[in-house]
């Protein structure tokens, strides 16, 4: 997969600070999408036991 910015913008570089900022977006959407799979997938029961206090 190539990067499109890379076409468009060849000679420009990204500020360090800006670079940051964004890989540590990226990992708080990782992290977010893994604990989402450990309860829901990897654990039904968690998500039976919560639906089912929720009418209660």
């Amino acid at each position: 997969m190539s990067n499109p910015f890379k076409k468009k913008l060849p000679k420009h570089k990204v500020s360090p600070i800006v670079k940051q900022k964004v890989l540590v977006d990226i990992q708080m959407i990782k992290q977010t999408l893994d604990i989402a799979e450990m309860y829901m997938r990897k654990n039904p029961k968690t998500r039976t036991n919560y639906f089912i206090n929720l009418e209660n």
